[in-house]
């Protein structure tokens, strides 16, 4: 191996402020970029406990993660305020609803951001997993929104681009720690507003197949397409066999434009980013869907095994027992076929209307997970 694994419940010092809590609405919620005003963020930032008597007289707003974020939009505020008469942050992030369209029909109907935000306060506090600092969070009839620190001064995931292994194997290393903690336990079950087993890549699979297939079957390969084409006919059956697998707390979209990688010592060494498909299914999909679709084919040939091997160890030193890796390789197999429907998923989504980046995107993620499942053999497990 590249890397040997370290204990994902043991982190020394690398986990960020932990939340300051969430809201339900109090105060309007902005609509648009525009009505992210000073105003406003002094009211939520005092509300929340992040200032104390200091005036914000001017912010500066720049849209940021342009086609990487798509159940959300996500701004970069710098803060000036009109006296130094104590501390307050510099700059924040606000995650806003989408405007309209698709997005957005389909953030409120999975209610994606009521998850992402319960997730700060119910669940990353209880984690070794490091996050960002959450200001102020509020859902209400008018729309939601997240206001968070500022990581940027880290780097960024780049899915288009890919990650390294040793981008994934820490990755994997430290979201290990979430499914150990929720690993067929009475926590898993106290969480009601999780969802179990999300059925939101599964949405209009079946009618967007043909159209999928017939755009990328020559890049995948006829071995791949007739891999989809079984997937896609046994959806039912699938979904038994994941039902009867162990069951945990998973992040549901983890992909490199969702992580942030430290710069230094003084940095964590990964940050996990957009909660909003925060799930109760399968932990092996996590790691399926991360490799398979932001591990380039020449990065990751060989190797899914040696991810898989990094995860099963820090599940065990964290616990987790009765969990043989024979099996823990059988559940990536099944998680591998479940990543399937996500680039189809994203096709129904993007279709020919897809951006410059977004079209890249869906050409990287078809390209990688289908080479994936082909390379790991992961039809072996169907009927």
């Amino acid at each position: 191996m590249r890397c040997r694994p370290r204990p994902a419940c043991v982190d020394k010092g690398s986990v960020l402020k932990k939340p300051w809590g969430v809201h339900v609405a109090r105060t309007s919620i902005p609509q648009n970029v525009e009505e992210i005003s000073a105003e406003w963020l002094g009211r939520v930032l005092t509300e929340g406990g992040a200032i104390s008597g200091q005036r914000i007289s001017n912010v500066r707003r720049r849209v940021i993660g342009t086609e990487r974020g798509f159940l959300s939009a996500t701004v970069r505020v710098e803060l000036d305020y009109e006296a130094s008469n104590g501390a307050g942050p510099a700059s924040v992030i606000v995650k806003l609803e989408p405007e309209s369209g698709g997005f957005r029909d389909a953030e409120r109907e999975t209610h994606a951001f009521q998850r992402e935000i319960r997730f700060y306060r119910e669940i990353a506090n209880q984690l070794t997993i490091p996050v960002p600092h959450t200001f102020y969070g509020a859902t209400g009839e008018d729309g939601s929104v997240l206001v968070m620190e500022d990581l940027s001064r880290l780097e960024v995931g780049d899915q288009v681009r890919g990650l390294s292994q040793e981008q994934v194997l820490s990755t994997v290393r430290r979201v290990a720690s979430l499914h150990t903690a929720y690993w067929e336990n009475e926590a898993l079950e106290r969480l009601s507003w999780v969802p179990a087993h999300d059925h939101f890549w599964e949405k209009g699979v079946e009618e967007h197949w043909p159209g999928f297939a017939s755009l990328y079957g020559l890049r995948i390969g006829r071995k791949a397409l007739r891999l989809g084409e079984r997937v896609v006919g046994d959806l039912r059956g699938l979904e038994s066999r994941i039902l009867k697998r162990p069951t945990s707390v998973i992040h549901g979209d983890l992909r490199a434009d969702n992580l942030l990688f430290g710069r230094s010592k003084a940095d964590p060494e990964v940050v996990i980013l957009d909660w909003q498909l925060v799930t109760k299914t399968l932990p092996a999909f996590d790691l399926a869907y991360l490799f398979g679709g932001s591990e380039p084919a020449a990065e990751r040939r060989g190797h899914q095994v040696e991810v898989l091997g990094v995860w099963h160890e820090a599940l065990l030193q964290c616990g987790v027992q009765n969990y043989p890796f024979e099996e823990a390789l059988e559940d990536l197999k099944l998680g591998i076929l479940y990543t399937l429907l996500v680039p189809v998923k994203a096709y129904a989504f993007l279709g020919d209307d897809a951006g410059r980046r977004s079209g890249r995107l869906l050409d990287a993620i078809a390209e990688r997970m289908f080479a994936s499942a082909v390379e790991l053999d992961a039809g072996s497990v169907l009927r």
